[in-house]
């Protein structure tokens, strides 16, 4: 899609969508990934501009003819629940006090599980009404107290701990457990949610806010859109235009805000990958799901066709947003990451065997990106039937390759073992003078 797009970017667009596609942050990532993927659609269908100038800014896409209502000047984003969840905020605070156990008890660090608190009420709005509230108890700004490094120092004073530490404070109220192995990814949980409390301070709202600025000096009678893209967020997953609690608000009530807030822009598109439904004995892939917010009579319906193609000349996505979203964080989608393999299998006949095995495997061993035990253990495990083959007496045969396809970022090679016997020891003859047939 990159290279396709190129007729459509200059230099320094190019070098600045490459720049975020390549960052290693996931929400500088997923959104050029929406960026990219619905520029390259507008490109195929319709005439495209990028980075139409727009008063002192440049929104995304401009295209003239991609509505026939008249043209439409976009800008893309991508929500995630980063902020929502509070686990931006949590996960400082886990690396701050793994920084001090690792101090205290060497790789104690790796062990570590947090349970964060959570308190809830009603306080006074800026309006002077009751609102309800509902926070976990981790302060953005928390730092290490001489507190809590002596409480730390002593729990850690003879290794593994037995019992759990809980820590009450206004920064921070914690209970941090040891275990037997923790990933670094979730090493901390909290029982409050990933939802909204507050129709308007939160970061859904807050990302369409700011595309509305960047379409604010928009020309007249060019319909102001906000593309939308689910890079895993829980409010884009809601899309209910009602909320089932008196106390929280979905996404389709932020977005219906937003519409009321921001009149000038025309309408919201929202793009969230989901899984096709299961075919009889098939396997399912992922579809984009979209939906519309806009004002009555704002989008006709040759609109409502055209967008529909569009959704359907995107390259299918291959992942979820959360993910997608996981996926960064580990830094699988880089360049030099281990690969994502296809499964081995074998089929075993009566004079051969068949092994397909994954052919980017075979290539990072030989790399030496990965070890021979990282290998055995993606491809074989204990039990490794190249190596029984040998000991049988069975060399490799043949060498085949298998395509999987474009979409797929793995392909096999085949290897088929047949009987050899410069590889085993000598054995009698099948048939001897004197043996009597049976």
């Amino acid at each position: 899609m990159l290279n396709e797009l190129g007729p459509w970017l200059d230099r320094g667009k190019a070098k600045d969508l490459l720049n975020r596609l390549e960052n290693k942050k996931p929400n500088q990532a997923l959104p050029a990934e929406y960026e990219l993927s619905i520029s390259w659609a507008v490109s195929k269908i319709a005439t495209l501009e990028i980075d139409r100038p727009a008063g002192s800014r440049t929104p995304d896409i401009y295209s003239p003819d991609l509505l026939p209502s008249g043209p439409v000047i976009a800008d893309v984003a991508a929500v995630d629940d980063l902020t929502l969840s509070g686990a931006d905020t949590m996960r400082r605070a886990c690396n701050i006090i793994n920084a001090e156990a690792n101090r205290l008890l060497e790789r104690s660090s790796g062990h570590l599980y947090y349970s964060f608190r959570e308190k809830s009420g009603y306080e006074r709005s800026r309006g002077g009404k009751s609102a309800f509230y509902r926070r976990r108890m981790v302060r953005r700004d928390f730092e290490l107290n001489e507190t809590l490094r002596t409480a730390m120092k002593q729990w850690l004073a003879n290794g593994r701990p037995v019992t759990p530490l809980s820590w009450n404070a206004p920064e921070i109220s914690v209970i941090i457990e040891w275990r037997e192995y923790v990933h670094w990814l979730a090493n901390f949980f909290c029982t409050m949610p990933s939802l909204a409390y507050d129709v308007k301070d939160n970061p859904l709202y807050a990302a369409l806010r700011l595309k509305s600025k960047q379409l604010r000096a928009a020309a007249d009678g060019a319909r102001r859109v906000v593309f939308l893209g689910d890079a895993g967020c829980s409010l884009l997953r809601d899309l209910k235009p009602f909320s089932s609690s008196s106390q929280t608000f979905s996404g389709g009530q932020i977005i219906l805000k937003f519409l009321d807030d921001y009149p000038t822009i025309d309408f919201v598109m929202v793009f969230s990958a989901k899984r096709e439904p299961s075919r009889a004995g098939g396997q399912t892939g992922r579809i984009w799901n979209t939906q519309i917010f806009a004002r009555p009579s704002v989008v006709t319906d040759a609109d409502l066709g055209r967008l529909q193609l569009l959704t359907q000349t995107m390259m299918p996505p291959h992942l979820g947003g959360y993910q997608a979203y996981s996926w960064h964080t580990q830094g699988m989608c880089d360049a030099d990451a281990v690969g994502k393999y296809v499964p081995t299998s074998m089929g075993i006949g009566r004079e051969r065997m068949t092994l397909k095995i994954s052919a980017r495997a075979v290539q990072e061993l030989m790399a030496g990106r990965l070890s021979s035990e990282q290998f055995r253990n993606w491809s074989f495990g204990e039990e490794n039937p190249v190596r029984r083959q040998i000991e049988a007496g069975r060399t490799i045969s043949s060498v085949r390759f298998e395509p999987q396809g474009n979409d797929e970022e793995d392909d096999y090679l085949i290897f088929e073992f047949r009987d050899d016997p410069s590889a085993r020891a000598l054995q009698l003859p099948t048939e001897l003078k004197g043996d009597k047939s049976i």
